[in-house]
């Protein structure tokens, strides 16, 4: 079964197809895009030679860009086959929606105002989206000095996160994350459940069927917040606040090889035990 794209490679794929469109039809800034990372102009204009310009601007190569977003998307499959979501991620791109987001994310990042605010400006919310690595190295492109995000209030259920979004971020409280995939990706390369949260503030905040396994969550706050179905199996929540939170989680921990993707391995061995609910 042929693996689709993860929703970042479809936008790097139509970017690319963008700018094939601008430069044929003689736009001065395309054209400028593509000197920029080297095209030389007696070249023949090719969409290869655009998605080599675009990866390049996102901080990358077109094959290792695709190489880590295939590595996310087989862990996407798996996790769904495996059944440790309660529902599976799948988000159709759409371009002109894409577009709004990510003029909210660097206006958010650049003037430090809430996501929550810069999107409703632009009629727009984060619902499945893919805030990933990719992304992640795009937007370093666009602003000269980024900052940390302010996801509080945040519409965002079902989104899948790489930990680069999540790392040092503090302000979650009434966001709604319900559903939201939280995962990492090492240098081996190796995709797996988890993310970073110390002392992050969750309060009031819809994380139901959330997943948080394998996450650094010491000293979070989750006062007030919906937590039924949410995954802390194998998180860290030492000094973690659940005052007041509501509903069933699980929790403890596991043997979790099974979680893990890699480029040729998937499921190094099968979970022991049952998890434990905990209220």
């Amino acid at each position: 079964m042929k693996i689709p794209d993860t929703p970042s490679l479809s936008i790097l794929k139509s970017d690319a197809k963008a700018l094939l469109r601008d430069a044929r039809e003689g736009s001065s800034e395309a054209v400028l895009r593509l000197v920029r990372q080297g095209f030389r102009r007696s070249e023949e204009l090719t969409h290869d030679t655009c998605l080599r310009v675009v990866a390049e601007e996102y901080g990358t190569t077109y094959v290792e860009a695709v190489r880590e977003e295939k590595l996310i998307s087989h862990y996407v499959q798996h996790s769904q086959a495996s059944s440790v979501w309660r529902e599976p991620y799948g988000y159709p791109f759409r371009r002109a929606r894409y577009l709004r987001q990510f003029d909210a994310l660097v206006e958010c990042l650049r003037d430090q105002v809430p996501l929550a605010v810069t999107a409703k400006e632009r009629g727009v919310d984060f619902a499945g989206f893919h805030f990933s690595s990719l992304l992640f190295g795009r937007i370093d492109q666009v602003l000269k000095r980024r900052k940390v995000p302010d996801f509080s209030h945040l519409q965002a259920p079902g989104s899948l996160v790489h930990w680069h979004w999540v790392l040092d971020v503090v302000k979650y409280n009434h966001a709604n994350f319900s559903d939201a995939k939280f995962y990492t990706v090492s240098v081996d390369p190796i995709a797996r459940p988890g993310g970073h949260f110390w002392v992050a503030d969750f309060s009031d905040a819809d994380l139901t069927g959330a997943d948080f396994r394998g996450s650094y969550m010491r000293g979070a706050k989750f006062v007030g917040a919906n937590l039924d179905g949410a995954d802390f199996r194998n998180a860290n929540t030492f000094d973690t606040d659940f005052t007041g939170s509501k509903g069933a989680y699980l929790t403890g921990e596991f043997e979790d090889d099974d979680w893990v993707v890699g480029p040729s391995k998937v499921g190094l061995k099968s979970i022991q035990g049952r998890p434990s609910a905990k209220y």
